[in-house]
């Protein structure tokens, strides 16, 4: 039995993704929730590697007390495991897919609550494209040449979600597409369907967070 093999989905990594206005609020509660463990975590784990740091040094210099120095590393191992297990990381995940039946969104942040949503867009629910690039003036990641990031407003016929807002770096990943590869083939495709598309130009350097802040509330 033969059948036509699912399209290979082409993914983006995004730094934002609004599906309504009231997300912003709900990720942001969610966030305040959930910052003591991670706090937590981050203290755990810097002392632990404060502990590393001078065993072997204590090691290296065969200082008299590297005897007794090693004997921390057990307890600093299991307090490394335990801040890896038990206390949550700020892991917050935004994908972007494009295949040939549209745009897949994903939102995923491991352990905090009310984040995780995907919404599936085909090309005939979008009414409408606007595309906003701004200014490469950002370096990251030692890359040849500075980074832009990229907004795109997506207007949709969505009852739910008559505008979609995602925001993110034009960072070129190995076996994934860039943020600004999906908004060129979307724009693209977009185009060939009738659909409306305005690219405009925002300011240069201009941060995730300032983006976001422009964003009207709910």
């Amino acid at each position: 039995m033969s059948g036509k093999p699912a399209p290979q989905l082409k993914g983006a990594r995004a730094e934002w993704i609004r599906f309504a206005p009231a997300d912003d609020a709900g990720s942001q509660a969610a966030m305040m929730a959930n910052l003591r463990p991670v706090l937590w975590r981050s203290v755990l784990l810097g002392g632990c590697a404060l502990i590393l740091a001078f065993v072997l040094q204590a090691v290296w210099r065969d200082a008299s007390y590297a005897g007794e120095a090693v004997l921390l590393l057990l307890p600093a191992l299991a307090a490394w495991i335990a801040g890896l297990v038990l206390f949550p990381g700020r892991a917050l995940l935004f994908h972007v897919e494009l295949d040939d039946a549209g745009l897949l969104l994903r939102r995923h942040a491991r352990r905090l609550p009310g984040w995780d949503k995907t919404v599936r867009l085909e090309l005939a629910q979008l009414q409408r494209l606007d595309v906003v690039t701004y200014g490469g003036a950002l370096q990251v990641y030692r890359t040849a040449a500075p980074l832009a990031r990229v907004e795109l407003l997506l207007h949709t016929r969505l009852a739910d979600c008559p505008l979609i807002r995602v925001v993110g770096l034009h960072l070129p990943v190995p076996q994934r597409w860039s943020l600004c590869q999906i908004k060129e083939e979307l724009s693209r495709r977009c185009r060939l369907a009738g659909i409306p598309v305005n690219e405009t130009f925002g300011p240069l350097s201009q941060q995730s967070e300032a983006i976001r802040a422009r964003w009207p509330q709910a």
